[in-house]
């Protein structure tokens, strides 16, 4: 994924690595370390803070300066798939193997809202534009969309 002017990509590998690129340069400006597969990660919208998600349950926070963790959560019940956050950073969305799709305030790191239905791991999350609905797909093949 990339920032919002395009000049860093950040990618997260099975090897517990996260490396954050200069896309201008070719050089790694930042890696993080943790024990997980990572699967998601992702720049917070003011570009301070990393969030990132994997196979050891947890969501954690990044410090986009120096690259040390600033909190981890308990996200579930299962591996953690998929992030996405709202354009104001207020809120965040997460979907993992454990079905359920949740809503999070990003500064209390708490769960909001938690949808089940789906009879799957939760493959993809997305804030619509208007930041109304939250869409999400599983494994299943079914398309959820949740009022936020």
């Amino acid at each position: 994924k990339c920032n919002k002017d395009g000049t860093q990509a950040i990618s997260g590998a099975a090897d517990g690595s996260c490396v954050v690129w200069d896309l201008n340069n070719g050089i790694r400006v930042n890696a993080m370390f943790e024990t997980t597969v990572f699967h998601d990660i992702l720049f917070h919208p003011d570009e301070s803070q990393y969030l990132s998600c994997g196979s050891n349950f947890k969501i954690n926070y990044w410090d986009a300066y120096d690259g040390s963790t600033i909190r981890v959560i308990e996200g579930g019940l299962a591996a953690m798939t998929c992030l996405d956050i709202q354009p104001s950073g207020d809120f965040f969305v997460s979907g993992g193997a454990d079905k359920l799709v949740k809503l999070w305030n990003y500064d209390t790191g708490l769960p909001l809202k938690i949808g089940r239905g789906h009879s799957g791991q939760v493959n993809k999350v997305m804030i619509s534009p208007d930041q109304s609905m939250i869409v999400s797909v599983g494994s299943e093949g079914a398309i959820f969309v949740w009022k936020m």
